[in-house]
């Protein structure tokens, strides 16, 4: 006699024609585990990667001149843009966040267009001009400059003779257009503060005293 409560139940066989069922590896609680684990650790290597980057991006807001300014020449807001370059350690640069006390400075060295400005190119006003240098005022009427003239313009001071001196002729000399005041008779007239060679300094104040002074611009980087 059988004992039907202990034997156990016989597995059923497939019918004819049906695949036997396939238990997949690795399915249940167990593999959940180890799929949340591996979002886990995906999550934590994409933090990484984020921190990686923002560690490499040491990128720095530095200003840079917008176009060729000589040395002499007095900062203005429009000769600045901002721009943001990798800076070595030990190099030191005027950093975006200075351009309000910046505007106004002399530059003690000429910066290119697209130059960044480093911070011995600005010079206190007491430090200006240099020991070879010297700065002089010109009072100029209305067809004796051309209108063009600015701060950090390169000009060519032209002395002419004295009226009545036997000779003739002209002498030039190189200069620095440092400030462009116009007068108050409205007339056209300007008075310049050019910066000069000290040797040039007195003949110039001499002529333009005299009103004998033209003024001629001409490119900054052309011989004296």
């Amino acid at each position: 006699m059988v004992d039907t409560k202990t034997a156990p139940a016989p597995a059923a066989s497939p019918r004819q024609g049906e695949t036997p069922p396939v238990r997949l590896l690795g399915s249940g609680p167990r593999r959940w585990r180890w799929l949340v684990l591996g979002l886990g650790m995906m999550t934590v290597g994409g933090l990484s990667g984020v921190v990686a980057l923002e560690q490499m991006d040491d990128k720095q807001g530095v200003l840079v001149a917008d176009g060729d300014l000589p040395a002499g020449h007095v900062v203005s807001a429009e000769d600045l843009r901002v721009a943001r370059i990798a800076v070595a350690d030990g190099v030191s640069f005027v950093g975006a966040e200075r351009l309000e006390e910046t505007v106004g400075q002399i530059l003690t060295v000429p910066v290119t267009e697209g130059g960044v400005l480093p911070e011995a190119a600005l010079g206190a006003e007491a430090a200006f001009p240099e020991s070879d240098r010297a700065l002089v005022g010109v009072a100029l009427r209305a067809g004796r400059f051309p209108s063009s003239l600015g701060p950090g313009t390169a000009v060519s001071v032209v002395v002419h003779s004295e009226e009545g001196a036997t000779g003739g002729g002209v002498e030039a000399y190189r200069a620095l257009v440092r400030e462009v005041l116009p007068s108050a008779a409205e007339d056209g007239s300007v008075s310049l503060e050019i910066v000069v060679a000290s040797a040039d300094a007195a003949a110039i104040a001499s002529a333009a005293a005299a009103e004998r002074v033209s003024v001629v611009q001409v490119n900054p980087r052309g011989g004296a």
